[in-house]
């Protein structure tokens, strides 16, 4: 006879603001690049590394725009604000465009994205004339009509940088010169169009009833009677804007006011530059300083700096390479990249720890072309904020508490760089820590491939002639077993599985295969599957190993096997349920980058190109198929995915920046001592779904109204479960306390905790 302990807890108030709800998405966007800035009467805009965000004059507020606030798309490339008809465009680098208006609307324009042609559609500038925006193209020019939203007009010609409107002529900056067409002719015949100077400039403005055009390199110039005449000549500046009464040109350490093309200021004490906007410049100007958005003051003919230096949270830079948890349930991320060689990128550490982000210095790290090419980074388990960071070229960087503590290298450790190549080609990557606190790690394109680190500090070679001189070993796991598991992702691709049993200076007793493909059962039939490429691994709850690979993802489910002779993987088939007894196989042909196992032993599967997949745990079954068109997700190309072990956050990167999203599944706990729902009381307005959470690994829960009468029943997804907070005739409960039942299958552990709802 089972007993049946149930552990009441009361209803408790608790705050939950760092959780966002079930089923939600957020963004984590970089802004610590602000390139360009455009000023409204309420709002300052600033863009930075494709991500917009904007600062509220009134209330200092700071607040961001994403797909979640309504933006049509991701990356933008380009902010302009027109003053006449109070909308701002926001320019994508697919060429889709958005416009706010000072309703708050977001209207979107997707002619130039869809415009079918194999001419560049980039564009390089937006310039207004009355109820117009003049598009500047890789192809031409586009006009939009702001009064109706849509493109009207385009002028396919030549690549064009600016765009202006002036006494009834449409004049271009392009690749060729400058040239001017008169808008009551035909410019989409270019016989209709004349060359005014061979100035190759970059941006046209009027000025004062002149037009004055913007040469990076040489200066500002009047154009007209086709001849060009210089009125600031220096090689330092890189944009201009108009002000008011004023025309303000900038470079990345000084701002000239001029007040007519004969007389200016300039002032030298605004440093660092990348883009101005101002809407009085007597007043004040915003500045773009790279780092943040800032605003310096006109005081007594001067401008100060107010050091405002204006940001939201976020990364360092959208550039989710690999992720993964550590310590304290703490998101490590690098940002870097490799394949058949480096790739050169800037070396980024980020963390993401109690709702906010920090990263770690690299860019004063004293080695030649700079700390690059991060591609693996790993907690010490026995010491928190212990880091190791791999590099694809310069050797094994290691961190302490944000400060850098080393760089191994051939010099002062086991790792050896390519001999053909040089020291800048120590090509380390798959970190994975053993049981005892030993490091192992891929030192590639060497003999001794398999490098380990000893908890005492001692370097030693695994010398396993299987993956001698293998080139791209980049993931590796230690399973329950034991075994180490290793993927070779290129070039002579395939899985590498080795034992060292526990006698690291011992290998006589070592196992060790290498497979290039793998046979496998369709039905009764005996098959062999031999992918391009293997390119990620992870192992679930049960043990199995899932391997994603150019084909498509597979699995062994006996990988204590893997040694046998007859050792064989899995494909798994998904009936189509159409009334014929054929299948297919799981994402058969899709590349599959990144696996993750959330707490309900369910598989999120990163594609090259098609999104995310979330499959039940035996793959049977897609519950989840996120894409870039579909949900809230950057891009389709996944780079990278980590699941918050506590909370279920799934944390998807892309490679245009990382999002994350509220799964409905998490750990099982061991205990039922931690077990509550949120949000809790439920208040009229919320309208997602209530969560409790806490429990253990796939709880029997039963939900009933104060009088034992039944209205939800289910399974946890590991330890969390969800309740849409309405009966089994589908109505929104009345206001009351609401009991939740959950136990083991087996019934000896159970709890009961409570809901209060306001309807």
């Amino acid at each position: 006879m089972k007993k049946f302990i149930f552990i009441v807890f009361s209803f408790i108030s608790l705050s939950l603001s760092s959780q966002i709800p079930v089923g939600n998405w957020r963004t984590h966007l970089a802004y610590s690049s602000v390139k360009q800035v455009a000023e409204t009467p309420e709002k300052v805009y600033g863009l930075s590394d494709g991500a917009l965000f904007s600062y509220d004059k009134t209330d200092q507020s700071v607040d961001t725009y994403s797909k979640l606030t309504g933006l049509s798309d991701t990356k933008i490339s380009r902010i302009s604000y027109s003053p006449q008809n109070k909308v701002l465009l926001v320019v994508y680098d697919n060429s889709n465009i958005d416009v706010l208006n000072d309703a708050g609307d977001i209207i979107n324009i997707p002619d130039i994205k869809n415009k079918t042609t194999t001419l560049d559609k980039s564009v390089y500038a937006v310039n207004f004339f009355g109820s117009k925006a003049y598009v500047a193209t890789g192809y031409g020019i586009s006009i939009i009509n702001l009064l109706k939203y849509e493109v009207t007009d385009s002028y396919v010609n030549k690549k064009t940088y600016s765009a202006v409107v002036f006494n009834g002529n449409l004049y271009t900056a392009t690749v060729d010169g400058v040239y001017q067409g008169s808008l009551s002719s035909n410019l989409n015949d270019f016989n209709n169009w004349t060359l005014v100077a061979d100035l190759r400039a970059t941006s046209l403005l009027v000025f004062q009833n002149q037009l004055v055009a913007l040469n990076v390199g040489s200066g500002l110039f009047t154009l007209a009677n086709k001849s060009y005449q210089p009125i600031y000549s220096t090689n330092t500046l890189i944009g201009m804007t108009l002000a008011g009464n004023s025309l303000l040109a900038y470079g990345p350490n000084e701002v000239s006011v001029f007040n007519s093309v004969t007389s200016k200021t300039t002032y030298s004490n605004i440093t660092g530059i990348n883009g101005l906007s101002t809407i009085d410049a007597d007043q004040s100007v915003w500045i773009a300083s790279g780092s943040s958005l800032n605003r310096f003051d006109r005081i007594n003919g001067v401008f100060k700096d107010a050091e405002l230096r204006l940001k939201p949270d976020g990364p360092i830079a959208n550039s989710p390479y690999l992720m993964r948890f550590a310590s304290d349930n703490k998101l490590l991320v690098v940002g870097g990249g490799a394949w058949d060689d480096r790739f050169n990128t800037p070396g980024h550490l980020m963390k993401f720890e109690n709702e906010k982000w920090s990263h770690t210095r690299v860019d004063t790290i004293n080695i030649d072309g700079g700390a690059r090419d991060f591609v693996d980074v790993i907690e010490d388990p026995n010491e928190k904020n212990h880091l190791y960071v791999a590099s694809w070229g310069e050797g094994l960087y290691e961190f302490s508490a944000g400060k850098l503590v080393k760089i191994h290298n051939y010099t002062n450790s086991g790792l050896e760089y390519i001999s053909f190549a040089g020291p800048h080609y120590h090509r380390i990557n798959a970190l994975c820590y053993d049981a005892d606190g030993n490091l192992f790690m891929s030192n590639n394109e060497i003999s001794n491939v398999i490098k380990v680190l000893t908890k005492e500090g001692v370097w030693i070679n695994l010398n396993y002639s299987a993956i001698s001189g293998k080139t791209s070993v980049h993931k590796m796991i230690r399973d329950k077993r034991g075994f180490f598991w290793a993927l070779n992702v290129r070039a002579g691709s395939g899985v590498f599985i080795f034992d060292p049993k526990k006698t690291l200076s011992n290998m006589n007793d070592d196992q060790s295969i290498f497979y290039k493909q793998f046979n496998y059962y369709d039905n009764a039939e005996l098959k062999t599957i031999a992918p391009e490429n293997y390119y990620c691994l992870a192992e679930d709850k049960n043990g199995a190993i899932w391997i994603g690979t150019s084909e498509g993802p597979i699995v062994f489910n006996s990988p204590s096997k893997v040694f046998n002779d007859d050792f064989t993987c899995s494909r798994i088939k998904v009936p189509r349920n159409d009334g014929t007894d054929l299948a297919d196989y799981l994402l058969d042909g899709v590349k599959i980058r990144a696996i993750a196992v959330d707490g309900g032993n369910r598989k999120w599967l990163g594609t090259e190109n098609n999104g995310v997949y979330l499959v039940s745990d035996n793959g049977l079954e897609t519950i989840h198929h996120f894409t870039a068109e579909n949900s809230p997700l950057l891009s389709d190309k996944i780079l990278s995915i980590a699941i918050h072990p506590t909370t279920g956050e799934v944390f998807i990167g892309t490679d245009k920046g990382l999002v994350s999203y509220r799964s409905d599944a998490i750990d099982g706990k061991k205990t039922y001592s931690d077990v509550y729902a949120f949000p809790n009381p439920v208040r009229p307005e919320y309208e997602g779904v209530i969560t409790i959470t806490g429990l253990k690994y796939k709880s029997t829960v039963r939900i009933t109204d104060i009088s034992g009468n039944s209205l939800f029943e289910g399974i946890s997804e590991g330890g969390q479960i969800t309740w849409n907070g309405r009966n089994r005739s589908g109505e929104r409960v009345a206001t009351g306390v609401y009991l939740v039942y959950a136990a083991t299958s087996d019934g000896l552990d159970g709890i009961v905790t409570k809901i209060l709802v306001v309807k």
